[in-house]
């Protein structure tokens, strides 16, 4: 894939990241309840910074859940927009994933490590993904993404040894965490690998995932690593 963008809306945080060969551009802002005003915008950056139109893009790529269930449709639409209008495939990738991987690079955590990627969802629960760094740099899960009281997240993050904890933990009273948001950046390496081994899919065939609301929302259903 030559010209890929992505998009991440699903926190508190929205960004885009575009790669073109060996370049790429990106834009992040922690502006929360502003991602319809910026989410395009930064869009059209970085398309004019690199010089192109939308219509040669090759691919593109959004997290899929969980998160904020507004903040995930406005991501979620604008990918929707760009799929249907210019007929690309679409790799769709776990937020704690992505956010465990933007942790990777923004602390420099090393082979072996356990992180727990941690989103507050709000009444006493959170969003919990654990993923292992591996020899080769490479993020592997070590279970699904899942829906956890504060008693049974302190219980998982517990039973490993070397473990980080990062995103959205204040509310489990820790010693020490990583405050920190999945960036489009980190989606944009994961989905480059997610093209080069078939998980890129046409729009219609991708759904969000919400860890809570079945009723309301999409049931859950387990999220692929890449």
């Amino acid at each position: 894939m030559t010209a890929v963008l992505a998009i991440e809306t699903s926190t508190p945080a929205c960004s885009v990241a575009l790669n073109l060969g060996e370049r790429l551009i990106s834009r992040y802002s922690e502006e929360p309840r502003s991602h319809t005003r910026l989410v395009m915008s930064m869009v059209d950056e970085v398309l004019k910074e690199a010089g192109i139109k939308a219509r040669a893009l090759n691919g593109l790529a959004v997290t899929l859940g969980p998160g904020s269930f507004t903040g995930l449709r406005i991501g979620f639409a604008a990918i929707q927009g760009l799929a249907f209008g210019l007929e690309l495939p679409v790799v769709a990738i776990s937020t704690l994933q992505v956010m465990a991987e933007t942790a990777v690079r923004k602390q420099g955590l090393s082979y072996g490590l356990v992180i727990v990627a941690v989103l507050d969802a709000r009444m006493g629960e959170f969003n919990c993904g654990c993923y292992r760094i591996e020899e080769n740099g490479h993020l592997s899960a070590m279970k699904d993404d899942q829906l956890l009281n504060a008693q049974e997240a302190l219980k998982l993050i517990n039973g490993y040894e070397h473990c980080v904890v990062v995103g959205e933990a204040a509310g489990l009273e820790l010693p020490t965490f990583i405050n920190v948001y999945p960036d489009a950046l980190d989606l944009l390496k994961i989905a480059q690998r997610g093209f080069v081994t078939d998980l890129a899919r046409p729009i219609d065939e991708i759904e969000l995932v919400y860890l809570r609301g079945a009723d309301a929302w999409q049931k859950r259903k387990r999220i692929r690593i890449v």
